[in-house]
């Protein structure tokens, strides 16, 4: 009898101990070693819309003030927040990016913002918020993408898994059966096909091309505009939502025109086994356009000027004080007042090839109404030789929405004195489907 309650008792105390080591191997701290010795440990998960910071202490660099701890924030949506510890030498700032895995790698999706990134100490917490993430599944993974010297952007080996805070029932979406049209004014897409998972035609990880991450989405689609085919638009912007709160801007939007259709291709979309994604597709006129939004502009005067003039034209605009800035012609299109300010020639920045570079700004106020679109068409110097834009972009708005200022810059512009610039005032198309995507094989 005293044999069996001494077998019993050395059987129980097994059984508790154990128990205890599976309940300390599953709350173990998650640990990810870089290949420079940094090391990241997961040390909290919010989701919501209110976020506070796990209690944990974080230590200065040698020398430094005390670095105040992170901060409770609030997000408009419902996001994930993933807390990281970051330890590292106080003079080498880790350099990493997040992305968030289902289990079966057949999608991710890149963190939407970061909080206290660069505190500037040697142990510090940091937040990488997520608004899109595989939200029916009990449990997903967190891979770290690093920077390795001589290597470049390397996928670790190891990862931390993430038990989902926001693991329910979701609303399912009924999908449209294609091909489905939809209209814009005057303007009509045809939905043949889309596909989860497609090849891109770059890879963000050399390691595996199989890594969801090389994946994208590709759509067969065909463009009317009164009726007709058309060839000079093109998809530039997709986002991607569906039934479980997930949202997510395409980016590298790849198109490619073949007989009268479109054959695109885009990163991202979200996770595929969903009943259905609604896509919101941007389109934008390339030329051919009519009469009533162009401004042809002659002898716009090229000033020499040095590159942080160009940048700071917004601030200069801003301070009436130090403002210098000079109207060269101004005329209103499509309900905005348009302003154009001399070219600068940078005269502290020369290309690899010797050529000299530049820009203009053209203010609009107000600011451009969504889905208006401001394209420098033409730019030509005085004998009518073209000259290359580099692209466009919003530089700065007002404290509200009183005016933008548009920035482009331009290439070879050594021994010139006068450009001739053209400007489209355009609407971008929009339409949106709701379709169950096919799985790439």
């Amino acid at each position: 009898m005293k044999t069996k309650i001494l077998l019993w008792s050395v059987v129980s105390i097994l059984i508790i101990g154990l128990a205890a080591g599976a309940y300390w191997w599953q709350r173990r701290p998650q640990v990810i070693v870089l290949d420079n010795g940094d090391r990241l440990t997961l040390v909290g998960v919010t989701y919501g819309k209110h976020h506070a910071p796990p209690a944990a202490k974080t230590k200065p660099a040698a020398g430094a003030r005390r670095q105040q701890g992170p901060q409770a924030f609030n997000t408009g949506n419902n996001a994930l927040v993933v807390w990281i510890r970051q330890e590292h030498p106080a003079n080498r700032w880790p350099n990493y990016q997040l992305f968030l895995y289902d289990k079966a790698n057949t999608a991710c999706a890149g963190g939407s913002g970061n909080r206290n990134w660069g505190g500037g100490g040697s142990n510090e917490i940091v937040a990488a918020e997520f608004d899109s993430f595989p939200r029916r599944q009990g449990s997903f993974i967190l891979r770290v993408q690093e920077y390795v010297q001589n290597e470049g952007q390397v996928m670790n080996e190891k990862h931390f898994v993430i038990a989902n805070p926001a693991h329910g029932s979701f609303e399912s979406w009924q999908p449209e059966k294609l091909p489905a049209t939809k209209t814009d004014d005057d303007f009509s897409v045809t939905l043949t096909k889309l596909v989860a998972g497609a090849d891109l035609p770059y890879q963000r990880n050399q390691e595996d091309a199989d890594d969801a991450m090389n994946k994208g989405v590709a759509a067969t689609l065909s463009v009317q505009r009164n009726g007709s085919p058309v060839a000079n638009w093109q998809l530039e912007s997709v986002e991607t939502s569906d039934g479980t709160g997930n949202h997510v801007s395409s980016g590298g939007v790849q198109n490619a025109w073949q007989d009268g259709n479109d054959s695109v291709t885009y990163q991202a979309g979200l996770w595929p086994d969903e009943p259905a994604w609604k896509i919101r597709m941007g389109f934008s006129q390339q030329s051919d356009f009519a009469s009533n939004e162009l401004w042809s502009v002659s002898n716009v005067p090229l000033e020499p000027g040095s590159q942080q003039e160009y940048w700071n034209f917004g601030n200069n605009f801003n301070n009436r004080r130090s403002n210098t800035n000079v109207v060269v012609a101004e005329t209103d299109l499509g309900g905005v007042h348009l302003k154009i300010f001399p070219a600068k020639l940078f005269s502290d920045q020369q290309m690899g090839n010797g050529e000299i570079g530049g820009g203009v700004h053209i203010q609009a106020t107000p600011s451009l109404p969504a889905g208006t679109v401001m394209t420098l068409v033409k730019v030509t110097d005085n004998q009518g030789g073209e000259i290359q834009s580099n692209g466009s972009g919003t530089s700065g708005n007002g404290t509200s929405t009183i005016y933008s200022y548009h920035s482009y810059q331009l290439r070879d512009l050594g021994g010139l004195t006068n450009l001739n610039l053209t400007i489209a005032l355009h609407k971008n198309r929009y339409v949106e489907f709701t379709v169950k995507p096919e799985i790439s094989k």
